[in-house]
């Protein structure tokens, strides 16, 4: 051992062995003990550290062993689950790509197939063409000049007249008399034809006829309509003289006598207005005008002229305004009906039918290219 621990031991043996011969004072340490002391501080110190040191790596062993392994256990279980997945998705694509190679080569050997089916139709329709014409001995050329004239009938109707219901009746006609030849060869002039009729069946027509009948109807219901009352002219009769007449005045009696007579009566112009209507035969003149104006409506919607209905909707008007009751529910009616007509689209574009006579005519001149030819 050394010095100091040698020291640091005899210290407190002497003390016990002896206490009374040495005095030891309470507040002084002696320089052996301090460095002992110190000594013992590293120590500890030292201790303090290394447990540290131990319980870091027991913690750390701790949340590896358990933690962080399990943690890690559960990401390669997830990894493992996407890389199934992606393998999955994959193959599906993979089968997905060969199925749409399949559908394609399928797709072009139906088309194969359908085209070879159209060209194998024409030869076929061809075919059975030729085949009547050879062995029926029928000819579609009567059937051809019934169409053209009946297609030419409604042409010239539509342009005339603007008689769309009889241009579609013609073409309709035309379309029967094709579909009665049972010729294959007619089958796109009536292709034409359909199309034609059902553009003229599109267009809005106005009821004109209707429109006609409603008018008739009204010139019939014009003499009972009311006109305007009669003004009352109320007039003041003059009064007799005032004053007391007195006997010794008899030569003045025949004067007075005049006087009183021209006092009764009262004679002045009565200013009426145009609406006021006292004799019988202006009411006459007034309705027969009125059923005048009404007729010509009636003419001018029929032959779809617009500007003469209109013209004559407002000499109607003008009549019911100045010399009829415009509060009555007839003349009401009359009014409304007037602006209604009168808004109407009497003349709608038209569409253009000559595509089936076109067709038809150029039909027409290669089946006489075709026979002249044969010849």
């Amino acid at each position: 051992m050394s010095n100091d621990e040698n020291e640091e031991i005899s210290g407190p043996m002497a003390q016990t062995e002896a206490p009374a011969e040495t005095a030891i004072e309470p507040t002084e340490t002696s320089p052996a003990r301090a460095a002992g002391r110190g000594t013992l501080a590293w120590f500890a110190l030292l201790a303090l550290i290394v447990l540290l040191a131990v319980g870091s790596a027991g913690g750390a062993y701790y949340w590896e062993k358990n933690v962080y392994q399990r943690a890690f256990a559960g990401v390669g279980e997830r990894i493992a689950a996407i890389n199934g997945a992606q393998s999955a998705v994959r193959a599906g694509i993979e089968s997905a790509e060969d199925q749409v190679v399949a559908v394609t080569a399928e797709i072009e050997r139906l088309r194969s197939k359908i085209d070879g089916a159209a060209a194998a139709q024409t030869d076929l329709q061809r075919s059975v063409s030729a085949l009547y014409e050879r062995e029926t001995q029928t000819s579609a050329d009567w059937f051809l000049a019934e169409a053209e004239y009946l297609v030419l009938a409604a042409t010239q109707r539509l342009a005339l007249e603007r008689d769309v219901e009889t241009a579609v009746a013609a073409l309709r006609a035309a379309d029967q008399r094709l579909r009665s030849a049972e010729h294959p060869d007619l089958i796109p002039i009536r292709e034409q034809i359909i199309r034609d009729m059902a553009a003229l069946e599109a267009i809005n027509l106005p009821d004109v006829e209707g429109w006609a009948i409603y008018l008739a109807k009204t010139i019939d219901q014009v003499d009972a309509l009311p006109t305007k009352p009669i003004a009352e002219e109320v007039k003041a009769f003059g009064t007799v003289r005032n004053g007391e007449f007195k006997a010794e005045d008899w030569r003045r009696l025949a004067y007075a006598v005049w006087s009183d007579l021209v006092d009764l009566v009262e004679v002045k112009d009565a200013e009426l207005p145009d609406s006021v209507l006292f004799d019988p035969e202006l009411r006459y003149f007034l309705r027969q005008n009125l059923k005048l104006e009404l007729a010509s409506a009636r003419l001018a919607l029929l032959r779809r002229d617009h500007a003469n209905l209109a013209a004559s909707a407002a000499l109607i008007k003008g009549l019911f305004d100045a010399y009829y009751d415009v509060d009555d529910a007839a003349v009401v009616s009359i009014i409304k009906r007037l602006d209604e007509a009168t808004a109407l689209e009497l003349t709608p574009p038209l569409p253009n039918i000559s595509g089936s006579l076109d067709v038809i005519r150029k039909h027409r001149d290669s089946r006489t290219a075709a026979k002249e030819s044969a010849r």
